[in-house]
């Protein structure tokens, strides 16, 4: 049962993935958590780690965020089997995980490159040689294969959202989504780098509360 209901899992992650590549400034998607280590159960959501295009963080944030919500997929409110869980974000230039401890070293290490648009999976395991005594994932998952037809819309995005435009939106965009995340009762509650925003890094891993606490749009943490 576990087994089928883990390939299922896969499944999706991939599909979604796959739809993903629309979204402007996507580098890579990691998946990690229960998924990694095979061990699901059907309440269990689907982890993503996100590598965005340096100083286009928050655009991509954005765009990441409504294609898996209008998918039906993203995690959110009560709505958190099979969805997906979109708590970690990285620039290209800023791969390294922080805090540098046991729990993010054994769940980090062990994080697979479902989509990866060039390679940025290995530049990610250099970044991170602190936690090479873990062992890095050597599962042979599948991954997404780059799709030339929706890589063409993605940079034609990428164009309209560059130069001057690109940083006008990439700073309305980041100070409307910063003052939603702050303003979130889980974040004010949070331990000490639980969450961590920066336009380099994105994290959210709050105090983990019963479902009907958390409010609509926020999910265990992502957000």
């Amino acid at each position: 049962m576990e087994d089928h209901l883990l390939e299922k899992r896969w499944e999706r992650a991939l599909r979604i993935a796959k739809f993903l590549q629309l979204a402007p400034f996507i580098r890579m998607i990691g998946v990690n958590g229960s998924m990694t280590k095979g061990k699901i159960t059907e309440n269990s959501d689907i982890d993503f780690l996100i590598v965005s295009k340096a100083c286009r963080i928050w655009t991509n944030r954005f765009f990441i965020t409504f294609l898996t919500h209008i998918t039906g997929k993203r995690r959110y409110g009560q709505k958190i089997a099979g969805r997906i869980c979109l708590n970690r974000y990285h620039t290209d230039d800023f791969l390294e995980i922080f805090p540098h401890d046991e729990y993010h070293g054994k769940v980090f290490s062990k994080l697979f490159p479902v989509l990866d648009l060039e390679n940025f999976y290995e530049r990610y395991k250099k970044a991170n040689s602190w936690m090479s005594s873990y062992g890095f994932q050597d599962n042979d998952f599948p991954k997404v294969k780059p799709s030339r037809f929706l890589g063409v819309i993605r940079k034609f995005f990428e164009w309209v959202l560059s130069g001057r435009f690109g940083d006008y939106v990439e700073k309305k965009l980041g100070k409307w989504q910063k003052k939603r995340i702050l303003k979130d009762i889980r974040t004010i509650k949070a331990p000490k780098r639980r969450v961590r925003i920066s336009d380099k890094e994105l994290c959210f891993h709050p105090i983990k509360q019963k479902t009907h606490l958390h409010p609509k749009g926020y999910g265990r943490a992502g957000r």
